[in-house]
């Protein structure tokens, strides 16, 4: 798999998984705005998003990818939210996703570990960040030493 192979896998899992989520916010029904039923965020499409987002990023980094190659991946998966705020069930997946990144962080250039670090604390301000935001963040400053 290259990188090539794997940006455009993650655009296509991306906007599939954005597709569904709109469609199912386009789709729910009046009581499940009030908690009676699952709500769009208790859907099965973002669990399996998740997964094949995992699996992804897992076949890449068996390839042992250098920098150069691990950072634009990594980019797009951590601006995706930022990106995509609509809908906000997809948005708090997106989000939650980030996670993900911190098997791939230790592999990157101090270079390319700062020039993302810098990227994302400003994408992603202290006062909005969230426990995994704070975990990404560190290790990037790890990995930026």
């Amino acid at each position: 798999m290259n990188l090539e192979f794997t940006l455009a896998r993650m655009d296509r899992i991306l906007e599939d998984y954005l597709d569904a989520a709109d469609r199912q916010e386009r789709n729910r029904k009046p009581n499940e705005l009030f908690g009676l039923k699952f709500g769009p965020s208790d859907d099965p499409l973002h669990d399996r998003f998740a997964q094949e987002m995992a699996a992804l990023l897992s076949d890449f980094a068996s390839e042992k990818p250098d920098s150069a190659a691990l950072r634009p991946v990594l980019e797009k998966l951590l601006r995706a939210a930022k990106e995509n705020p609509e809908p906000k069930s997809a948005y708090w997946m997106l989000v939650a996703v980030q996670g993900l990144s911190r098997e791939l962080i230790p592999s990157l250039s101090r270079e390319d570990a700062a020039a993302l670090l810098k990227d994302y604390e400003k994408t992603w301000p202290r006062h909005t960040r969230l426990p995994v935001q704070d975990d990404v963040l560190k290790a990037l400053k790890k990995a930026a030493k």
